[in-house]
């Protein structure tokens, strides 16, 4: 029984993981249609999660010397590191270059909305 439950449960991870990989491809074509999406990628984050991967690959090779949790983890580094090319690019590259003064315009925040008339104050 419990080489059953062993089999079982590595290909549910095997599994798991390659569907973990793939639920980040919706999200990678949006950057990829959508320059404008980009600017909200956290590199700390992103890059926090790949240092992450990184060890859990090291550890699944050195102390558990499973290459199935290895792949999976290094899967989920392809995307996460796609992810990060995507905010690095977006912060090199930026849509919108700084107004002079240092305050940026925000057109997607203001996409659809429509000023009030008559409700400035001028001075």
């Amino acid at each position: 029984m419990q080489d059953i439950m062993e089999q079982l449960l590595t290909v549910l991870y095997g599994a798991s993981g390659i569907a973990a990989s793939a639920l980040y491809i919706p999200q990678i074509i949006r950057y990829h249609r959508d320059p404008a999406s980009r600017a909200s990628i956290s590199l700390l984050a992103w890059g926090g999660w790949i240092i992450i991967a990184a060890i859990t690959i090291a550890y699944a090779l050195y102390v558990v010397n499973s290459a199935l949790i290895a792949a999976i983890a290094g899967l989920n580094v392809l995307a996460q590191l796609t992810v990060l090319a995507y905010g690095v690019r977006a912060r090199m590259h930026p849509l919108h270059p700084p107004h002079p003064d240092g305050a940026r315009f925000n057109l997607a925040a203001t996409r659809g909305k429509i000023p009030a008339q008559g409700n400035a104050t001028v001075l």
